[in-house]
């Protein structure tokens, strides 16, 4: 009798056993309630990481700005050369003085929005020269200018990157470069060959006279002037070629096969008692522009004139007449 109750003790025991293996098998095989099935059970009794923390660390830039930008003034050329144009601006950085590159700053002048031959980095130098805050730096630059930049409003473009790259300008800021009227010329003396009395319309030996404008002010048509003097005798002080029998022209190509351009061109007036006459030659202008093209055009800021003997007058004696003599003076080309 206590042997079978032993047996059905040892029994329920085992059952019971198998009853909680049962529950587990269930509840290890129960789906997540997204329907997957893992062993996140098993991880939680051998304790697995189930999650982790990482560090994240965000950089804020804050983007250089360019402030005031000033042109020191006058800006006027130089005479058939090269002028430095000075400029100054001031860049601030919230993220500190630090973060401003001063390597790329730099200026770009234009006129009328069209690049122009001064944008290039070469004829650009520009420097940091105060400090003017913690966040705040002021730069000059010096702009290397032409003497034909053209006479006008230009537009100053100021710009500059911070160490990170991000690139700021300021294009609000014009300066004006002044008017420059300025010239030179060659052959600076007018020759002609041995002439008998009755020639006519004989031209200079020496055309053409090459004009150069060497300032950046635009001649217009009736801005190229001559004065002339009589020419006097150097034997017989009494005797003259009037500078009325002169004539200039900005062209010497044949006329209705009737001479040359300059013998039908303006007519030179005589600068009596040392005043001059100057008189305006008919179509010559000279726009500004690079002499060193010198091709005569004004492309180049170049004009060409010829000079013409329209007549020799009778009576006079054979000698030599220029405008060396004590009544006379030298004839002089002019522009404005």
């Amino acid at each position: 009798m206590k042997k079978v109750m032993k047996d059905r003790s040892t029994y329920r025991y085992v059952a019971f056993l198998i009853a909680v293996l049962a529950v587990l098998v269930v509840f290890i095989a129960l789906p997540h309630l997204d329907g997957s099935f893992n062993g996140g059970f098993w991880n939680g009794l051998t304790g697995a990481a189930t999650s982790s923390t990482t560090t994240l660390a965000v950089i804020i830039n804050s983007a250089p700005v360019v402030n005031v930008v000033q042109a020191v003034i006058p800006q006027s050329v130089s005479e058939g050369t090269t002028t430095l144009m000075a400029f100054k601006f001031n860049v601030t950085d919230a993220d500190g003085f630090g973060t401003i590159n001063n390597m790329s700053a730099t200026v770009r002048i234009n006129y009328t929005g069209t690049p122009d031959n001064y944008n290039t980095s070469n004829n650009v130098t520009c420097f940091p020269f105060l400090q003017t805050s913690t966040t705040s730096i002021t730069f000059g630059c010096n702009v290397t200018v032409w003497y034909f930049a053209q006479a006008a409003n230009w537009t100053i473009n100021a710009s500059i990157n911070d160490t990170e790259g991000v690139y700021a300008e300021n294009i609000s800021t014009t300066f004006q470069i002044v008017s420059l009227t300025a010239m030179n010329m060659y052959p600076t003396a007018l020759t002609w060959p041995t002439m008998d009395l009755g020639d006519t319309n004989i031209s200079s030996s020496a055309d053409p006279i090459r004009i150069n404008n060497t300032g950046n002010d635009d001649i217009d048509v009736g801005g190229v002037t001559v004065a002339g003097y009589n020419l006097q005798g150097l034997t017989t002080l009494t005797q003259y070629i009037n500078s009325e029998n002169f004539s200039v022209y900005a062209a010497n190509f044949t006329t209705s096969g009737v001479g040359t351009a300059e013998c039908n061109g303006t007519q030179m007036s005589n600068g009596s008692s040392g005043t001059a006459a100057p008189q305006p030659v008919l179509a010559a202008n000279i726009t500004s522009g690079n002499n060193s093209i010198n091709d005569g055009t004004g492309a180049s800021g170049q004009e060409e004139i010829y000079f013409c003997l329209r007549t020799v007058s009778a009576g006079l004696s054979r000698q030599t007449y220029n405008t060396a003599g004590a009544s006379s003076s030298p004839w002089s080309v002019a522009v404005s």
